[in-house]
């Protein structure tokens, strides 16, 4: 436990080095989760908000990418460029969270994830099938914790990149309060069919962004297809001439797309 504490630590105090005076200037605050899920395991992450923030503010919960962590939503030189849709989320008036996935981050543990993907491709998908399931159990726990300090949020939008876009449709297919979802090019996962999204698409009763990438590694554009249509008329689809990894511009899309689903047409906190 108290190495632990050690990395969670070590977690925070990077974490207030990369939003530096930024975050002052801006009356922003975050502050460290630490919770404990039901199988006794450490869950590590952050809330994330505006000192205006209103108590019963819409919750947005965000879900990194393999190999990456919940700093990737506030890192500034991060690639995927994530930290400027969260930087938008605060300003419309969000309560910002997002947690280390299982094996990330501050929670890293004897199997690397990349170790449990190739474990799953070569037919033991037990390792990876306990990393996706396990953490989106620890999102339960988040939305609970969240539930019982603020009260139930009239919106909650979940958003996630890759991995965590994946997650993003099991969580709001699970979850019917969620009202708005945010998938960025989310892997077809076709080797673990009961976490594979296109599996779960049909229950997903929020109003869903999909964004795909025409030259996908880990989704084809048949399995983008199929997802699309999964979804149905409640999705919208924005599509990217490019690999897994999206370009600037999508987080254009994204951040647009948000302004125009409220809720009530927030005016931005300045």
């Amino acid at each position: 436990m108290n190495k632990l504490m050690a990395i969670v630590t070590t977690f925070f105090a990077a974490s207030a080095m990369i939003l530096g005076n930024a975050s002052a200037s801006a009356q922003t605050n975050v502050q460290q989760l630490a919770l404990e899920a039901p199988d006794g395991n450490r869950i590590t992450g952050f809330i994330y908000q505006n000192i205006k923030t209103e108590k019963d503010a819409p919750l947005a919960i965000l879900m990194h990418g393999m190999t990456g962590s919940s700093l990737g939503w506030l890192a500034h030189d991060h690639g995927s460029y994530t930290d400027l849709i969260t930087k938008d989320l605060i300003g419309r008036g969000y309560r910002v969270v997002a947690l280390d996935a299982r094996s990330h981050g501050a929670r890293k543990d004897d199997m690397k994830p990349l170790e449990r993907l190739k474990n799953l491709r070569s037919g033991k998908p037990e390792p990876y099938l306990a990393m996706i399931e396990g953490t989106l159990n620890d999102y339960d726990v988040l939305l609970a914790k969240v539930n019982s300090k603020f009260g139930p949020p009239k919106h909650i939008l979940a958003a996630g990149y890759s991995m965590g876009a994946q997650m993003a449709v099991l969580f709001a297919a699970k979850h019917k309060e969620v009202t708005h979802i945010v998938t960025m090019v989310p892997p077809a996962a076709q080797s673990a069919k009961v976490v594979a999204p296109i599996n779960h698409a049909s229950k997903v009763h929020a109003r869903w962004l999909l964004i795909t990438a025409s030259k996908d590694q880990f989704s084809s554009k048949a399995d983008n297809d199929a997802l699309a249509k999964a979804g149905g008329e409640k999705l919208t689809r924005v599509e990217f001439d490019s690999k897994h990894r999206l370009p600037r511009g999508y987080v254009d899309a994204v951040i647009d797309w948000i302004a125009s689903i409220g809720p009530r047409n927030q005016t931005q906190i300045q």
